[in-house]
This record gives C-alpha cells, sequence and structure tokens, in this order.
C-alpha cells in the first residue's frame, strides 16, 4: 500500500507518518529529506524559501517532476509498496500518488494551533514569526502555475482528510479509521 500525506504547515503531517512508520509497519519516503540532500549538495541553506524553490525546479521539468524523484531514489533504497511518502504540495503530485495505486491523506489543523506546533518542533525550517508564518502559507496555498505549490488543490484531491486539533490519541484514532477504510477496498 502506498499513502501519501498532503496538509497545510504544521498540521501534523509528521506526527502521521510517525505512527504510520511505528505502529503500521509503513517505510518512508520524505520529500524534506529529497529536497535537503538536493540543498546540501549545492551548498545552500536548507530553509522553507530553498525546499520552495527546489521543489518549483523538479516541477519545472514536470509536475510530478519532484514526486517522481523521491519515489525513484526510494526505488533505489528498495522501497516499492508499503510505503508513505510526504509531503505533496500540488494536486499533480497528489494524482501521481493514486495513479500509483496509493491513497492519499489530507492533514489540516487551526493556524494558530500549527504556528504553536513549528516553533516547538524549532526545525531549521521552522524559525519565524506568526506573521512570516501566515505570509508563507498564504503564498503556498493557491498558484495557476502547475510547477508552483497549491496546497489547497492537493488537499482537496486527497481521498480523505483530517482535522488534527486534538491529542495525539485522536489523531492516531482517525488515522485507525482511515485504515480501516482503505483496506476493505483493496
Amino acid at each position: 500500500m502506498i499513502i501519501g500525506i498532503t496538509g497545510t504547515l504544521g498540521s501534523g503531517k509528521g506526527s502521521v507518518v510517525d505512527y504510520l512508520v511505528k505502529k503500521k509497519g509503513f517505510q518512508y519516503l520524505s520529500v524534506t529529506g529529497f529536497m535537503k540532500s538536493v540543498a546540501e549538495s549545492r551548498g545552500i541553506t536548507p530553509d522553507r524559501m530553498t525546499y520552495r524553490n527546489i521543489a518549483n525546479e523538479f516541477r519545472a521539468k514536470s509536475p510530478t517532476g519532484l514526486a517522481e524523484a523521491v519515489m525513484e531514489e526510494g526505488r533505489k533504497r528498495g522501497i516499492t509498496d508499503n510505503f508513505v511518502i510526504e509531503a505533496q504540495h500540488a494536486p499533480a503530485e497528489v494524482r501521481f500518488i493514486q495513479s500509483k495505486g496509493g491513497i492519499e491523506i489530507a492533514v489540516d489543523a487551526d493556524l494558530n494551533i500549527r504556528f504553536e506546533r513549528i516553533s516547538k518542533r524549532g526545525s531549521e525550517k521552522d524559525q519565524t514569526t506568526f506573521e512570516a508564518f501566515a505570509k508563507h502559507e498564504q503564498e503556498e496555498m493557491k498558484s495557476d502555475d502547475p510547477n508552483k505549490n497549491n496546497l489547497a488543490a492537493a488537499i482537496a484531491a486527497a481521498d480523505y482528510r483530517i482535522e488534527n486539533n486534538g491529542t495525539r490519541e485522536e489523531l492516531h484514532a482517525r488515522i485507525d479509521e482511515v485504515l480501516a477504510d482503505i483496506r476493505p477496498k483493496k
């Protein structure tokens, strides 16, 4: 089974991945990890803007170019099934996952909750103010250019949507509900 993850910044996509990997036995393909390795190979600081530029560069070659490159890296490592790939930020990437027989889960949460989460997380891509965070999200939410982030359309194209405003236990229960709905369809 292939599961793609999309969603808003700081919504808990990583928490969904952690649960699927640690509790459900999935392998993990990280789009951010792929972009970080590209940035480091070029001697560029790995921050949110760098990642967005690298993603747009791959999408300029093909709207599914980034997802294809990440899956190819996974294939080289022997990961071809039972994996989660996170995150898709454009509708073509969501459709690409679905075309491979995968399902897409969108994760969202309230803006204030998400900012609090990224502030606590403190990774190099999360060093920002609330105003900059909200502005960055708006820039990534919509675009008429298929080579750029369009989170709103990616979320709309997902097969399932999880609102993650509650506890970790509530998130895990919702993931289990999605998995129970998926498995009988296979």
